[in-house]
């Protein structure tokens, strides 16, 4: 069976055909892995791991300096995900994941300013690292559980760091990780 991560590679191989400059594109597999479990359609799967890939590899240019043609993949992949969006052609699911979007952005954004305390970041991270499967997820098969799309997709927190905290110490971002996880283990009763 191919698996949600490898249409997504051939679709990207497909879009990128002829540009040969640019840094690599991390997938989510875990993600793709997440999606893959539930009985979900084809396109919805491909829609939430493409638009999550899109915005982690802008994430990665604006934090990481790559070159200015991974703005373009980034773009292109970001194009892909409203094709994919158009084809699903379901009204509700599209206008949740676009707002979504916008939500996530302001998140990051928020995030990027170091406006947020601690707390109001533990919350940000938490829904920017969910948002997008929850969506799905609830839409397409009533998993309304972000607490274990979280745990699922992040077992171990204290070895993720998102690119877009590059700007907070590793003090901050391991105490805002350890909040995470004491939160997800008061809502699970630990």
């Amino acid at each position: 069976m191919e698996t949600t991560v490898s249409k997504l590679n051939i679709d990207i191989k497909q879009r990128l055909k002829g540009i040969t400059d640019y840094e690599s594109i991390q997938i989510n597999e875990k993600l793709g892995e997440l999606l893959d479990s539930y009985d979900l359609p084809e396109k919805a799967k491909l829609a939430c791991l493409t638009i999550d890939t899109s915005m982690k590899h802008l994430d990665d240019i604006s934090n990481s300096g790559l070159s200015k043609h991974s703005i373009l993949v980034g773009d292109l992949l970001s194009a892909h995900f409203y094709t994919i969006l158009a084809e699903i052609n379901d009204p509700t699911y599209q206008l949740a994941m676009s707002k979504a979007i916008v939500e996530v952005s302001e998140l990051k954004s928020s995030l990027h300013q170091h406006v947020l305390t601690d707390d109001e970041a533990s919350n940000a991270i938490f829904k920017v690292e969910t948002l997008f499967p929850y969506i799905t997820l609830s839409h397409f098969c009533d998993e309304e559980n972000a607490n274990r799309i979280y745990e699922f997709l992040y077992d171990d927190v204290h070895d993720y760091y998102p690119s877009y905290l590059k700007n907070y110490n590793k003090e901050r971002i391991d105490h805002i990780m350890q909040d995470i996880k004491q939160t997800l283990d008061k809502r699970r009763g630990n």
